[in-house]
């Protein structure tokens, strides 16, 4: 368990690095390019900034987490499990903090900005006002929680694969998202378009809209916590049979 507590303070120190300067290059660029397009413009309207890149950051940190870490933790003796147990940790210490921080800012932009900007956080376009802060917290944790594991899921993959296979696939199902799918529902009969609808309908409660107009968020939580769960077994399979030469080297040591 030491062992395994020097590897989670590791990877959560790392991660503070990475999150304050992220941080620091949002508070300078974003408020110098909405100045700037205020003053020449002056062109008012809603605007939602820091959760779209946050949710790029996250996703890319996931995404980079197994070949920057992955050599060095093994090759000081650190297991596979526990690898996965601090990746995981990292993750949620980065999608905890940094919700909390796009949460609080949210609130905090939508009253310095009222007037100039109308401030609107992902969680208000789709739910609405009025729901507990908290529950906004948890959602938006949640969501960049879910990014992260899938970016992190996809770099396993990726290395498990041929490169030319691992592009060969990401083309066909570019292809198939992109011109197989309109074509689809543009084909289908009156049975299959019910069955679309009813899958539509159950898709849609799952994402917390209910017949009736009301919100249930409890929907989205369950769905996000199942598909997080998904990705994290699918994960540890891979990374258990992930062999030390299929990732790329790297430079940091851990003391």
């Amino acid at each position: 368990m030491k062992k395994m507590r020097i590897l989670i303070r590791y990877e959560c120190e790392l991660s503070w690095k990475y999150i304050w300067i992220f941080y620091l290059a949002i508070a300078i660029v974003f408020p110098t390019v909405y100045g700037l397009l205020y003053l020449l413009t002056h062109e008012t309207g809603r605007i939602n900034c820091l959760e779209m890149n946050t949710m790029i950051f996250v996703g890319i940190v996931g995404m980079m987490q197994i070949n920057e870490d992955f050599r060095m933790l093994m090759q000081n003796g650190f297991t596979r499990a526990y690898i996965f147990s601090a990746t995981a940790a990292q993750f949620a210490f980065i999608s905890g903090l940094m919700s909390l921080i796009d949460t609080a800012a949210g609130m905090v932009l939508r009253g310095l900005l009222s007037g100039l900007f109308d401030y609107e956080t992902i969680f208000e376009s789709l739910y609405g006002y009025g729901h507990p802060a908290v529950l906004r917290w948890l959602w938006l944790f949640l969501v960049y929680l879910l990014i992260s594991s899938l970016g992190f899921f996809f770099a396993l993959v990726i290395n498990r694969v041929p490169k030319k296979l691992s592009v060969f696939a990401v083309t066909i199902l570019a292809a198939l998202l992109l011109l197989g799918i309109p074509f689809l529902f543009a084909a289908v009969s009156a049975p299959w378009k019910a069955v679309g609808h009813s899958i539509l309908s159950f898709a849609v409660r799952c994402f917390g809209f209910m017949d009736d107009g009301t919100v249930r968020l409890t929907n989205p939580i369950i769905l996000l916590l199942l598909c997080i769960g998904i990705l994290s077994a699918g994960s540890y399979l891979i990374i258990r049979r992930t062999e030390l030469s299929a990732v790329r080297k790297s430079a940091l040591t851990l003391n």
